[in-house]
């Protein structure tokens, strides 16, 4: 028979009651202790080697009733991945502070349209999908080169529905926005699109917005740009995105490529040459439909004209919709212009700290690649331009004599291509507090992030929207890869549905053919045509 134990209180007393409450008081110390050091070391980290961070990817419940199928065989897993990408305006991520103001001279003045002639400001669209750090640069760069936030809309192209602005996604989900940032910014319009929109979608939804507005003209911008103003006046710099420039006669072309720097009389920003643009525009009564300030990047839109062709074809999703649209617009005699307002990057970087963008002394402007290349392609670039190089310099030998040096470039012309390394002693030099000055350094970083995308030629353009690879288990997450590669393939379908419409493959379907409005899907392909006859 066993023993029955006597009572708790028997066996130890009152003293060794508490004796087992403060022993087990301390063992719950000592564990939440060690979870508090964990958590917050794993949050900034800075964990052991010793110590991996545990995994927070979310895993998925198998809730699949049971099957006598196969299993799938998945694809490998990629090799290469990019870095998580991080907040590039700390100020406004990590405090309540306000933004810092922008250049004086770069502050709109209050109702600037009705200077020109208009009663209300036509509106900035821009499109966002994915990649939230490019969307905040270049709405970011377009306050501070003096556009009034109040007239930018940004129309939320995600698919995800009210989730952004009920907070639900993260950071590193593609499709993550943030409200709150952009209602600090001064940026209160926010549209989101019921679903998720191609190009061609996307374009018909800003129309629809402007029959809503009220408004005859608007413009239009991509999330992939860098824009300032002629703070430095006259600005002749050939840009990757820059195309011939339009002049209507030559006091034209002085004016425009002569422009006033900042703080000097007749000094416009970028957006006070659009509203003088419009009202340009106008006032010679052409028969108008776009005009582009550095190609679709930043685009003046006449209303009017885009619905007399039918508007944006949208079973062209993608690539060959401005081929589409450009031609219905030429054969209907509607003009295309390439005129310059501004300043307009290219870019497939994200400045570092986008309080540069306010001239602000204490930050050094340097971008980073959200996508880095391998390091292997990265290399290959570099040795194909180096010998492309020497194979020009190979040639221009060849040309003038095998007995002729070449031209030796300077000295400055070779620190300029070959900068020396930095001096680890030495003591930085401090950003100019003058926000003019500053701006001539930044200026530049801006024109190095649009070479850095063009790098391979353009190759490499759309790399930007790969970058960003998280968001597993939030509503309505898809696989980043997965929407890159139905991109690629509904790309193709577009390119497709134009050639079958026009029975013509490139995009010079005004300019190479006889084609008409009334022509499409009418006529037979003519590449066919010439194998014939070939």
């Amino acid at each position: 028979m066993e023993m029955a134990l006597p009572p708790l209180n028997t066996r130890f007393g009152r003293r060794g009651r508490r004796y087992v409450f403060l022993v087990a008081c301390f063992a719950l110390g000592f564990i939440f202790t060690l979870k508090y050091s964990y958590t917050a070391a794993s949050i900034n980290g800075y964990l052991p080697k010793s110590i991996s961070k545990p995994d927070l990817t979310p895993k998925p419940v198998d809730r699949r009733p049971p099957t006598s199928h196969a299993p799938p065989k998945y694809k490998p897993t990629p090799t290469w991945a990019p870095p998580a990408i991080t907040d590039p305006f700390p100020l406004l991520a990590t405090s309540t502070a306000a933004p810092p103001p922008i250049p004086e001279y770069n502050v709109p003045r209050v109702d600037m349209h009705k200077e020109y002639g208009f009663d209300k400001p036509p509106p900035l669209f821009i499109g966002f999908t994915r990649n939230w750090p490019m969307l905040l640069q270049a709405v970011v760069s377009y306050i501070t080169a003096g556009w009034p936030p109040e007239g930018i809309y940004v129309v939320e192209n995600t698919g995800v529905h009210s989730k952004n602005r009920e907070g639900k996604l993260s950071l590193q989900n593609p499709f993550y926005l943030n409200y709150t940032t952009l209602a600090r910014l001064g940026v209160v319009n926010v549209v989101p699109t019921p679903t998720l929109l191609t190009f061609s979608q996307l374009q018909n939804a800003f129309l629809s917005l402007a029959y809503s507005y009220g408004t005859p003209y608007y413009f239009y911008s991509h999330q992939d740009v860098v824009v300032f103003s002629f703070e430095n006046g006259t600005d002749r710099e050939q840009r990757p995105g820059d195309r011939e420039w339009h002049f209507y006669d030559a006091a034209d072309e002085e004016a425009t490529m002569g422009a006033p720097a900042a703080r000097e009389r007749g000094y416009r920003t970028i957006y006070e040459n659009c509203l003088r643009e419009l009202a340009d525009v106008e006032r010679r009564g052409e028969r108008w439909g776009f005009r582009w300030h550095q190609y679709d990047h930043l685009t003046l839109v006449n209303r009017h004209a885009v619905e007399a062709v039918g508007g944006w074809d949208a079973l062209i999703p993608y690539y060959m919709s401005d081929c589409d649209m450009n031609g219905k617009l030429a054969m209907d005699g509607w003009s295309m212009r390439h005129r310059r307002v501004g300043i307009v990057n290219d870019v497939s970087s994200v400045l570092d700290d986008l309080e540069a963008l306010y001239r602000s002394p204490h930050v050094d402007p340097a971008f980073t690649d959200p996508n880095p290349l391998p390091p292997d392609r990265e290399a290959k670039i570099i040795a194909d331009k180096a010998a492309a190089k020497a194979k020009a310099d190979d040639e221009a030998r060849a040309k003038l004599n095998s007995t002729t040096p070449l031209p030796r470039p300077d000295a400055k012309e070779v620190t300029k291509r070959n900068p020396p390394p930095p001096d680890p002693d030495s003591t930085p030099v401090p950003m100019p507090t003058d926000p003019l000055a500053y701006f001539s350094v930044l200026s530049r970083v801006g024109t190095a992030m649009g070479w850095h995308k063009y790098r391979d030629r353009d190759k490499l353009r759309n790399t930007w929207q790969r970058s960003q690879r998280g968001g597993a288990g939030e509503p309505f997450y898809y696989d980043p890869a997965g929407f890159a590669r139905a991109f690629e393939l509904l790309t193709d379908a577009g390119r497709a549905v134009y050639a079958e419409k026009w029975g013509h493959r490139d995009c010079d379907i005004a300019e190479k053919t006889a084609l008409r409005l009334e022509d499409q899907w009418r006529v037979e392909k003519d590449w066919e045509k010439k194998k014939e006859g070939g």
